[in-house]
C-alpha cells in the first residue's frame, strides 16, 4: 500500500488559455508632445493620448477655428493647461504661470507674423496690379524649388517646409486673384487736378492715376452748341471726379470692378458696376467720356469739385441732375 502511486491531479482538457486584455480608451497620459509639434505640441499630445492621427487633430483645430474661433481658443487653453511631455511619458515640472507667459509671448509673435503675412499679401497684390507680377512669380517659383530641396533633408523638413509653403501661399494667392480678376493700374500715387481751358489741353491718351484722387474740371472749356469733347480716364484705386457745366450732355461709358459710379445723376454700385449714357437728341454740347475705375468711386457731375471735397457728394443732388440731364440731352 505504501508503494502505491499517488493520484495525479486531474487535468481538464478544455481549460482555456488566458487572452490578453484589450485596453479600451486612451493609452497615454494627456501631455503636450515634445517630438510631434508645430507650435506647442497640443495636437501631437492629443493624438498620442487618443490614438488618432496628428494630422486629423490639426485639421480639426483649423476647421473649428472658423466657427467663432473655438478651435484657436481651445488650443490656447490646452497649451496653458497641459504640461509638456519629458519624452518618457511624464510631465515636465513647470508652473501654470510660466506656461501662460510662454503662450502670451508666442501669441504676440504670432500676431506679428500675421501682420507680416498680411503686409506681404498686400505687397504681392500691389506688385501684380502695377504690372510687376513676374517678380512675384519668380519668388513663388524659388520657394517651390526650396521646398523640393528641403524635402530631402529629414532633420529640418518638418520645421522648415510648413513656413516655406505658407510663404508661397501668402505670395501666390493674392497675385493669382489679381491676375484672374484682370486688375491693373499704374504705380502713380497721390492727388491729380486737371483744369484744361482749351480742347487741345485734353490729352489724347487720356488721364491716368494709380491710387489716390483724380479731379478733371472741364467747366472752363469753351463749350459750343453741337460740340463733342472726347475724354478718356483710367484709375486704379480711389476717387475720380469729372465736372462739366450744367448745359453739357454727358454721354459715353463708365465701368468699375468694384465700387460706386454716379454719372449724370445715374447711380450704379457693387461688383462690375457699369453705366452707359446714350447719344442726345438735342444740339447741346456733349461730353463723350470713356472712363474706368478698378476700385473706388467715380463721379461725373455738374457739381464743382471743391463742393464735393468740402461736404462730399450730395446724394439728393443726383435726382435733380438726372432730371436736368434729360432736359439737356432730350432723352
Amino acid at each position: 500500500m505504501a508503494n502505491q502511486p499517488k493520484n495525479k491531479p486531474k487535468t481538464t482538457k478544455n481549460t482555456k488559455k488566458k487572452e490578453p486584455e484589450t485596453v479600451v480608451g486612451p493609452r497615454r497620459p494627456l501631455l503636450r508632445s515634445r517630438s510631434d509639434r508645430v507650435l506647442w505640441g497640443v495636437a501631437g499630445g492629443l493624438a498620442e493620448h487618443l490614438g488618432f492621427s496628428p494630422v486629423l487633430v490639426r485639421i480639426a483645430f483649423v476647421l473649428t477655428t472658423f466657427f467663432g474661433g473655438a478651435g484657436l481658443l481651445a488650443y490656447l487653453v490646452l497649451a496653458v493647461a497641459l504640461p509638456e511631455n519629458d519624452g518618457e511619458g511624464n510631465p515636465v515640472p513647470e508652473s501654470v504661470w510660466a506656461r501662460l507667459g510662454k503662450v502670451a509671448l508666442i501669441c504676440i509673435l504670432v500676431g506679428l507674423a500675421l501682420f507680416a503675412a498680411a503686409s506681404l499679401a498686400v505687397l504681392s497684390a500691389w506688385t501684380t496690379a502695377t504690372g510687376h507680377g513676374t517678380v512675384v512669380a519668380i519668388l513663388v517659383a524659388a520657394l517651390g524649388v526650396s521646398i523640393v530641396a528641403v524635402a530631402f533633408a529629414q532633420s529640418v523638413r518638418r520645421r522648415i517646409v510648413p513656413w516655406l509653403v505658407t510663404a508661397g501661399v501668402v505670395l501666390g494667392l493674392p497675385a493669382a486673384a489679381i491676375a484672374t480678376a484682370d486688375i491693373h493700374f499704374s504705380g502713380s500715387i497721390g492727388e491729380r487736378d486737371y483744369t484744361p481751358t482749351v480742347v487741345r489741353d485734353v490729352p489724347a491718351d487720356g488721364y491716368r492715376l494709380g491710387t489716390g484722387q483724380m479731379t478733371i474740371d472741364l467747366r472752363k472749356l469753351p463749350w459750343e452748341k453741337g460740340q463733342t469733347v472726347h475724354v478718356t480716364a483710367h484709375q486704379g484705386l480711389g476717387q475720380m471726379i469729372v465736372s462739366v457745366p450744367k448745359n453739357v450732355c454727358i454721354v459715353g461709358h463708365a465701368t468699375a470692378k468694384g465700387g460706386e459710379l454716379i454719372v449724370g445723376g445715374e447711380v450704379s454700385h457693387g461688383v462690375d458696376a457699369e453705366i452707359d449714357q446714350s447719344q442726345p437728341l438735342t444740339q447741346a454740347p456733349r461730353l463723350d467720356i470713356d472712363a474706368d475705375l478698378q476700385f473706388g468711386q467715380m463721379l461725373i457731375t455738374d457739381e464743382a469739385p471743391k463742393d464735393i471735397d468740402s461736404r462730399g457728394f450730395d446724394y439728393d443732388h443726383h435726382k435733380q441732375e438726372q432730371s436736368s440731364q434729360r432736359m439737356v440731352c432730350g432723352r
